[in-house]
């Protein structure tokens, strides 16, 4: 459609998406404070081998149009903020072969952000860090100034209050800062110059969450470059079947409840993304191997019409049990849950 923004654009053009996780957003333990932890040792710390590019092209011929790289900063920035030659080399490398493959790529702020990051949800954490945020996000957009469209900037991830509150916090000046950090992020990335003046970005509601509450106490930021901004949220529902170890955990899915509450959470997104005026992916989403395939699969295939019914395209969470490809040969470990995904 000739009148779609340029995130509308993008967001229609996937069809199928998936994040490349625990590799560069892992974080060594153990380091000291304000160790700088050299590239490999980084990525390999939470068992995964280094990306190869490889894998970045078994992931394109699976059938997936977009990556979600994830990347962890906190262990490659020095006591004034700036961040590590090497990693933002490394980071560069990664994203170059996915948009070389022709997907979509989204490169983010990650475990600096959620629970134990030193970036969270209050007026306090904008006193201290704020330089420091504002900073990095120059830092990237600077180093990606002439990379075109394809690469999509997203402010962080799953940001919680001092409390580490999930899903939705008691506290409006948590959602009042949570909105402030948008602003600063999308602040800095317009005046990095460049194609950050047209850059798409992407931002999440707090916690990544979509209570009622949560998304009604969202403000999208104004931004000097229109239509160019795509909304976010996570879901692992129902967690007693996504996760593995929950207290009433369960093997299945299927059935009218399973089904309704999957449509119920996609009709509230729409409705989200149509109050905003902005397209909204699922960024994260997902189901642990429990030896169900079957059910997984299930799951996968009408959670993702579901959402694809109401124009919102989701990427699987891929790491540990949530893993679709075995990381050393990239070779597809579960194809029936791939092919639910692709349609493949």
């Amino acid at each position: 459609m000739t009148d779609q923004t340029p995130a509308q654009r993008l967001v229609s053009s996937i069809h199928a998406g998936w994040n490349l996780g625990n590799s560069l957003d892992a974080m060594k333990r153990g380091a000291a404070p304000e160790e700088i932890v050299a590239p490999r040792e980084a990525e390999t710390a939470w068992h995964n081998p280094p990306v190869s590019r490889g894998l970045i092209r078994a992931v394109r011929d699976a059938g997936f149009d977009a990556v979600r790289l994830p990347v962890t900063w906190a262990q490659h920035l020095d006591r004034d903020g700036k961040a590590d030659l090497a990693w933002m080399d490394r980071v560069a490398e990664v994203a170059g072969w996915i948009l070389d493959e022709g997907m979509a790529c989204f490169v983010n702020v990650h475990h600096d952000a959620g629970a134990h990051g030193w970036l969270q949800a209050g007026e306090r954490w904008h006193e201290i860090y704020g330089g420091r945020f504002d900073g990095l996000w120059l830092q990237i957009a600077e180093r990606f100034a002439n990379t075109g469209e394809r690469l999509v900037f997203e402010a962080f991830n799953e940001m919680l209050d001092g409390r580490e509150n999930w899903s939705q916090t008691p506290y409006d000046g948590a959602y009042e800062a949570h909105n402030r950090w948008i602003r600063r992020f999308a602040e800095t990335v317009r005046s990095a110059g460049g194609e950050n003046r047209k850059r798409i970005l992407s931002v999440q509601t707090y916690s990544a969450g979509h209570t009622a509450r949560t998304l009604d106490a969202f403000r999208l930021p104004e931004d000097p470059s229109p239509g160019r901004i795509i909304l976010q949220v996570h879901n692992y529902d129902p967690q007693s079947f996504c996760w593995l170890k929950t207290v009433e955990g369960r093997d299945n899915w299927g059935g009218e409840a399973d089904e309704k509450q999957i449509e119920n959470l996609t009709d509230s997104l729409a409705v989200f993304s149509k109050k905003h005026d902005a397209p909204l992916v699922i960024g994260e989403f997902g189901s642990e191997d429990k030896e169900n395939e079957e059910a997984r699969e299930r799951h996968a295939a009408f959670f993702t019409a579901s959402a694809r019914h109401r124009g919102i395209p989701c990427l699987w969470w891929d790491c540990g049990r949530f893993a679709l490809f075995d990381r050393h040969s990239a070779r597809v470990i579960h194809p029936g849950i791939v092919r639910a995904l692709t349609g493949r």
